[in-house]
């Protein structure tokens, strides 16, 4: 088995669909936390500069979406057919814009036009993006539970990841979806995310 050595920050944000994808798999993984105190040093010597960076016996691999694509080809996590890895691929790109729109949220100025701007932003992609997830649920004909096709696939973590911040500020964000809730929750069943979650550190975000 590949030696993998996964680097993030201390937070869950843009690294912790990585981690999930490598605690659903069951493969042991070396979770390297950074401090923002420690990026600065060692920023030069990273490829491209950002992170996640995952390394696999050494190789690196970069930019998130790449890495997060990546693994979950490696576990078979991407779907079991051509269209169901297009349609996990598609509900991947929607819930990356939400989260995008979230981060730009968190980062705006303090000015109150800039926040008002950037929330207004956030709810109108919150509402495109679950419209069109539901609806890519909804046409999954098999009667398992899970987003795309008979098993859990990286859509199923994604979802359940995407929304952890929103769920935790508003229990109900998601009651106009009752597919993605239902996704959520039968993730969390699954035995090996459940362990994860129950060892995880707790972050802020």
């Amino acid at each position: 088995m590949p030696k993998y050595v996964y680097t993030y920050f201390d937070a869950r944000a843009r690294g912790e669909p990585g981690r999930m994808l490598f605690a659903a798999a069951g493969v042991p993984f070396q979770d390297r936390r950074l401090t923002q105190e420690e990026w600065p040093a060692l920023k030069p010597n990273t490829p491209g500069g950002s992170l996640p960076l995952l390394e696999v016996d050494g190789q690196p691999v970069t930019q998130s979406l790449v890495i997060f694509r990546h693994l979950a080809r490696t576990f078979a996590l991407d779907g079991d057919n051509l269209p169901d890895k297009a349609k996990v691929e598609e509900i991947l790109e929607y819930l990356i814009e939400f989260k995008n729109a979230g981060f730009k949220m968190m980062f705006a100025p303090k000015d109150e036009e800039s926040q008002k701007k950037a929330k207004e932003e956030l709810g109108s992609t919150f509402e495109k993006s679950c419209t069109r997830v539901e609806s890519i649920i909804s046409s999954n004909k098999s009667t398992e539970g899970w987003a795309v096709g008979k098993k859990m696939t990286f859509a199923d973590i994604i979802l359940f990841e995407a929304f952890e911040s929103a769920v935790a500020q508003d229990a109900a964000v998601l009651d106009k979806f009752p597919k993605i809730k239902a996704c959520r929750a039968k993730v969390q069943t699954n035995p090996k995310i459940k362990e994860y979650l129950s060892k995880r550190k707790e972050t802020p975000f």
